[in-house]
C-alpha cells in the first residue's frame, strides 16, 4: 500500500515539472513578442515562486525519504513476526 503513495509522489512531482516548465516557456514568449522586459515586481514574484517550489521539493524528497524508513520497518516488524 505504501508503494501507492511513493507512486503519487513522483507522479506529483513530474506534473508540477511540466507545469514549471511550460509556465516559463510561454512567460519568454511573451516578453519577447512584446519587446518588453521584465520588471522588479515580475522578477521578485518569479522568486517567490521558486522559493515556494524549493520549499515543496524539499518537503516531498522528506516525505519520500520517510515513506522508505516505514517500509523497511514494517518489512522488519513481517520478518519478525513470521520467525516467531
Amino acid at each position: 500500500m505504501l508503494s501507492g503513495g511513493r507512486a503519487l509522489l513522483t507522479e506529483d512531482s513530474s506534473v508540477m515539472a511540466r507545469m514549471q516548465k511550460k509556465f516559463w516557456k510561454t512567460k519568454q514568449v511573451l516578453i519577447k513578442a512584446t519587446g518588453k522586459k521584465e520588471d522588479e515586481y515580475v522578477v521578485a514574484s518569479d522568486a517567490d515562486l521558486d522559493a515556494k517550489l524549493e520549499f515543496f521539493r524539499s518537503v516531498q524528497y522528506t516525505c519520500t525519504e520517510l515513506l522508505k524508513v516505514i517500509e523497511k520497518y514494517q518489512h522488519r516488524i513481517t520478518r519478525e513476526k513470521s520467525t516467531m
